[in-house]
């Protein structure tokens, strides 16, 4: 490892892979899967008494997020797991950022080329309740549209995603597999079929940042800069 590459030891990572073992991977796949069963049920009632559609879905927005917090938390005291073993490490801020950069630039031009071919096969994507929500936003919204969705959802998807299902999978797959079937499995939980491509390409890039800086820090901050944009070019188009 070369000096100032990253911030963890060789030692410390290989700590950190035998905590992350098959039975926090099963911690990860059941508890994502009831916290999703309840969200079913829990939209169902928010829908329902909300009273619009822009109120019910930040309502599921927050509830999704206070589940999926709590997932973490528990499956990290159960496992007696740190901050660092979900990836919560120092990382070099100036090589970071440059990385992060160049990875969002390839997967722009990957999503671009795969717009380009939807709009040659004459698919016209949908939209969907991000979409609708994040458009003519007041002041207000817009900031807590870029609170949610910028910050809070990088730091709660990453942490969950990568740092402790890619975490426990790379155990057992290898790197480079467990980085593509967690980014599918992370595409696959958007219950969008048009746009698994570009969030399965965004989820290589994010476990390709977290490996080579030991870190999601970087992850985040792709994660969030991607997502910023979303907020942003949506509502200006708006």
């Amino acid at each position: 490892m070369k000096s100032g590459e990253n911030h963890i030891t060789d030692q410390e990572q290989a700590k950190s892979k035998s905590r992350l073992g098959i039975w926090v991977l099963a911690n990860v796949l059941v508890g994502v899967a009831v916290v999703f069963g309840c969200m079913m049920i829990v939209n169902r009632y928010i829908f329902l008494y909300a009273g619009n559609p822009k109120t019910a879905y930040y309502l599921s927005l927050l509830a999704s997020n206070m589940m999926f917090i709590s997932l973490i938390l528990l499956i990290k005291t159960g496992n007696r797991l740190t901050w660092a073993d979900l990836g919560w490490n120092k990382a070099g801020i100036r090589a970071g950022i440059i990385d992060v950069l160049i990875v969002w630039a390839i997967t722009m031009v990957l999503n671009f080329a795969y717009l380009g071919f939807l709009v040659y096969r004459g698919v016209n994507p949908p939209e969907n309740e991000l979409t609708q929500l994040l458009q003519r936003p007041s002041v207000s919204l817009w900031a807590a549209n870029i609170i949610l969705i910028a910050v809070a959802a990088p730091f709660i998807e990453e942490t969950l995603f990568r740092g402790l299902l890619f975490g426990s999978m790379r155990t057992y797959l290898g790197k480079w597999t467990a980085i593509i079937i967690s980014a599918a499995i992370f595409s696959a939980l958007h219950f969008d079929s048009i746009g698994f491509f570009p969030r399965f390409v965004l989820g290589i890039g994010l476990g390709y940042l977290y490996v080579k800086h030991q870190s999601i820090y970087p992850s985040i901050g792709l994660h969030g800069l991607n997502n910023l944009l979303a907020v942003v070019m949506i509502s200006a188009i708006s």
